[in-house]
């Protein structure tokens, strides 16, 4: 057996921790930075709660109103068809056009007479004043909450998908405009292969039709 001598061995180890490296370089190329989803990547509910932040209430709209250490005063309303709903001290509060954080900060300053620093937290608990609704020859005809802007192929996918027998080039999009309804095609096929211009962002009210 031949023995290394000091530089030989030197030199050795030197080209096999290359190799190594080189070999674990082969490996990443092409995965980019490392990402952490568990701290770099925003959860599902951090989103949503992020748009329901943001959303203006209306009409119909389900909200929890919570004023902390006082149970009495924390419920659970209906915004009414006027927009407004009617709470304990406070009374009538007008809802429509303000968000869930512009809404707790108001409830807050009125209570403020009869609390001590008070501290209201707005939630809501479910969208009615802005839906989106599907229907035809998808898996999950119905309406759907209007959380964030979504384009029709969105929500033809949050309906879980179009049927077998949908006509994927026949599909409309309904939208109520000054008393009457306005028509706007959409053909699936084209959009799903990169022509973009029928994928519109919809509006609350609208309705997605799939013959």
């Amino acid at each position: 057996m031949r023995i290394l001598g000091p530089i030989q061995l030197g030199f050795a180890v030197t080209l096999c921790l290359s190799a190594a490296s080189w070999g674990q370089n082969v490996a990443n190329v092409g995965q980019g930075p490392a990402i952490n989803p568990a701290s770099d990547l925003p959860t599902a509910t951090q989103l949503h709660a992020t748009s329901s932040s943001q959303m203006v209430l209306g009409p119909s709209d389900v909200i929890h109103i919570s004023v902390w250490k006082n149970s009495d005063l924390s419920q659970t309303v209906t915004v009414g068809p006027d927009g407004f709903v009617s709470l304990p001290l406070v009374g009538n509060v007008e809802v429509a056009g303000l968000t869930s954080d512009q809404l707790g900060q108001m409830i807050a300053s009125r209570l403020t007479t009869y609390v001590v620093s008070p501290q209201v937290t707005v939630s809501i608990v479910e969208i009615r004043s802005r839906q989106v609704y599907v229907l035809g020859q998808v898996s999950k005809p119905g309406g759907f909450p209007l959380i964030a802007p979504i384009h029709v192929l969105q929500l033809i996918a949050q309906a879980g998908g179009l049927t077998t027998y949908a006509n994927r080039k026949g599909i409309v999009v309904l939208r109520s405009e000054q008393g009457s309804i306005r028509k706007i095609p959409f053909n699936y096929n084209n959009v799903v292969r990169g022509e973009g211009k029928q994928n519109i962002v919809l509006q609350p009210g609208d309705t997605v039709y799939v013959p």
